[in-house]
């Protein structure tokens, strides 16, 4: 699972941006920047990011996998 695949397709399908996040979930932009381009990320992060987007985390990591 690719976690910063996930986390950019989720904010394109909520329709929200990378600055967006960074405010939703108390982080810097930078950080959500660096998340997008890393292969992977803590289940917390993954479940603040999911509980801001309104999706499982489940749903969440089935957008970073391999098709």
């Amino acid at each position: 699972m690719n976690s910063g695949k996930a986390i950019s397709i989720a904010l394109i399908n909520a329709g929200k941006t990378k600055a967006d996040l960074a405010r939703g979930i108390n982080r810097k932009p930078e950080t959500i920047y660096a998340m997008c381009k890393a292969k992977s990320a803590s289940t917390n992060t993954l479940k603040r990011i999911a509980d801001y987007l309104g999706v499982t985390v489940t749903e969440l990591v089935a957008l970073g996998e391999d098709k």
